[in-house]
Parts: structure tokens; C-alpha cells; sequence
């Protein structure tokens, strides 16, 4: 009579595993874009980063 109860038990347990990684997911996306967010408002200059030029087919270097 009991083994009812004790499938749902075991399905309560599983169903708090999947809201954790659920949760986690989200605050890796989360802080993923906060990160491409700073990076894209502040772009600084970084090594092997060129602020020159008016767009990415300026042709610098070549002549």
C-alpha cells in the first residue's frame, strides 16, 4: 500500500535535481551575458585590438 507513496517520494527528489541544474543553467546564462554586455559597452583596447579605421574593411597594412 505504501509503494505509491514512496514513488512519489523518489519523483519530489528528482524534481528538486532538475530545478537545481535548472537554476544553474540560468545564473551561467545570466553572467555569461553580463559579460558580453561589459565587453561590448566597454570594449577598451585590448591587445591585438585596433580602435583605428572606420569599419572591418579598411585595409590597413596593404598596399
Amino acid at each position: 500500500m505504501n509503494g505509491g507513496m514512496m514513488n512519489s517520494d523518489m519523483m519530489g527528489g528528482g524534481m528538486m535535481w532538475a530545478m537545481g541544474i535548472v537554476w544553474l543553467l540560468v545564473i551561467v546564462l545570466l553572467v555569461l551575458s553580463i559579460a558580453a554586455l561589459v565587453k561590448y559597452v566597454f570594449p577598451g583596447n585590448r591587445k591585438g585590438t585596433k580602435r583605428t579605421g572606420s569599419g572591418p574593411d579598411t585595409d590597413q597594412g596593404k598596399e
